[in-house]
């Protein structure tokens, strides 16, 4: 009777093992590895000549911001960035300083935040010799949406510390065929406004409202209608993390970056051209979202809090771009 019960326990054994492979297998695939997959590291082996001319760590985000998602860089306030959390967060937003410290916070008095996913700054759509920040509630991971909002604040003095800010309006939009997702918004110095979407599904579009419409929507607070929108010149790509987070206007106006969870991007403005090879940053971020483009060449970028590692504040110099 020995060998039947020895063959029993080979059986559970066996039994027990691939039950853990099942179970091992569906974790990864929920959650993914903490290691480059292959086609990202072929695309990196392919992409590294294209690398930034430099690279700079320039601190670690707080607890306050672990899904640090939209990036704003301050002209008034040399020395500051303002960024805000994903969905999840309260309607408000961070002055960070270069070290990635948050020195101040901003609640918008008023406003819900569903789901915040870009900022960017530029002249107030109404009293144009101020400054606005435009705060970007345009995610729709499920695309359900059928509104979505831009809000539009005074940029305040992050030296007086915390506090609160009315704002001066919403930008409402709508889309001419179906719901989409997106996380980047950016203005230009003129103030026209242009959305990107994602990538989530199909390719990635942009949407422009030219300023005189974007201060007319918000004085009297109608929705757009978006026009058919144009393909941007990315071709989407999950595997290589080839998917749109955020978009910046260099603040001469003429360019455009817009980056992906691993590249940037550069365009001209308002044509759309390609103005230099994207600017490659592979897995230097644990998930790369905010840009925002600083008077000179540099770029700052966030990314989010991950398994990787916390979020960071890094600056790059792509002088293709």
């Amino acid at each position: 009777m020995e060998p039947v019960r020895d063959g029993g326990l080979r059986a559970q054994t066996l039994v027990a093992l691939f039950v853990a492979v099942v179970i091992l297998t569906a974790i990864v695939v929920r959650f993914g590895s903490s290691g480059p997959s292959s086609a990202e590291s072929a695309y990196a082996e392919m992409r590294i000549a294209f690398a930034p001319d430099s690279f700079e760590a320039l601190g670690e985000l707080g607890r306050e911001l672990r899904e640090s998602s939209g990036l704003a860089v301050s002209r008034a306030h040399p020395g500051i960035v303002w960024s805000h959390n994903d969905s999840g967060d309260d309607a408000r937003f961070y002055a960070v300083d270069a070290s990635g410290a948050v020195v101040a916070t901003f609640d918008v008095e008023g406003v819900e935040a569903q789901d915040w996913e870009s900022m960017d700054i530029g002249p107030c759509p109404v009293e144009r010799s101020e400054t606005c920040l435009f705060l970007a509630d345009t995610g729709d991971n499920v695309r359900r949406r059928d509104i979505l909002s831009i809000h539009v604040v005074p940029e305040p003095d992050p030296r007086l510390g915390d506090g609160a800010v009315v704002p001066r309006g919403r930008l409402r939009y709508l889309y001419p065929d179906r719901s989409r997702d997106a996380e980047a918004v950016a203005v230009s110095p003129t103030g026209d406004v242009v959305i990107i979407t994602k990538g989530r599904a199909g390719n990635i579009m942009r949407f422009s409202i030219v300023a005189s419409r974007v201060r007319e929507a918000i004085e009297t607070d109608e929705p757009v209608q978006l026009g058919p929108g144009e393909r941007l010149g990315i071709e989407p790509d999950w595997d290589v993390g080839r998917v749109v987070t955020g978009a910046s206007f260099h603040p001469a106006g003429g360019r455009l970056a817009v980056r992906t969870l691993s590249e940037i991007y550069f365009f001209t403005w308002p044509d759309f051209a390609e103005a230099a090879p994207p600017c490659f940053l592979g897995r230097r971020e644990p998930q790369g979202e905010g840009v925002g483009w600083e008077v000179d060449q540099s770029l700052i970028l966030t990314s989010e809090t991950t398994s990787m590692g916390p979020g960071t504040l890094i600056r790059v110099w792509c002088g293709r771009g």
